[in-house]
């Protein structure tokens, strides 16, 4: 008997999505965050930050969005941004929003440094897969699409022999855990954000024909 078939959908999100998912990180993430990892003091700067990760899906070998559609609706209701580092060196996975100006300038770049050297510390140069962003529609909740979003990382990852690495608010521990990730540290923000690793899971894909009589 086949499994049961979800009412979500999960896919590759492009250039044209990107503005929707902008407005719904806006709406998940707090105030701290929006400013100075988006830059975004109110919801009239979100087209700012949105063609940034636009030209980061073209210029970034590593970005890759992820998008969970809602088919009834047709509305997105979560994205994950995951950052794929098969080499070193790496390009930084986060940046100052070059709008921002002043003493807001500085505490983002101070934050995004501390972001920066704690994942550079704990990889070690080594290749991982990193879950840079992720967020689901608050009506949305505890229905399955985020861990849709961290099954399909993981699986990557393992296919690809990756460890992970998240940065992590202390509420969202529990879905990763759920996946694998262990704690591997703490970095100080505003409010603390748990610095979280996973080992990749050893796969094997068999095939072939069995040798001929």
């Amino acid at each position: 008997m086949s499994p049961p078939v979800g009412p979500f959908i999960l896919s590759r999100a492009k250039p044209e999505d990107m503005l929707e998912m902008t407005k719904l990180q806006y709406a998940c993430f707090p105030p701290f965050v929006r400013l100075n990892f988006m830059g975004c003091h109110s919801e009239a700067e979100i087209p700012k930050i949105t063609e940034t990760y636009i030209k980061a899906m073209s210029a970034d070998p590593a970005d890759i969005w992820i998008k969970v559609t809602d088919p009834e609706t047709g509305k997105i209701i979560a994205g994950s941004d995951w950052k794929v580092y098969m080499s070193v060196p790496q390009l930084e996975a986060e940046h100052c929003p070059p709008w921002l100006e002043g003493k807001e300038a500085e505490q983002s770049k101070d934050f995004i440094k501390k972001m920066n050297e704690g994942r550079w510390k704990a990889m070690d140069g080594n290749p991982y897969i990193y879950l840079h962003i992720c967020y689901t529609d608050d009506t949305y909740r505890r229905r399955g699409a985020g861990g849709m979003m961290l099954k399909w990382g993981c699986d990557l990852a393992d296919q690809l022999s990756l460890p992970g690495y998240i940065e992590a608010s202390p509420e969202g521990t529990h879905l990763y855990k759920a996946f694998g990730f262990y704690d591997a540290g703490k970095i100080e923000w505003e409010e603390d954000a748990v610095v979280m690793k996973r080992d990749p899971q050893s796969t094997e894909i068999r095939g072939g024909k069995p040798k001929p009589s």
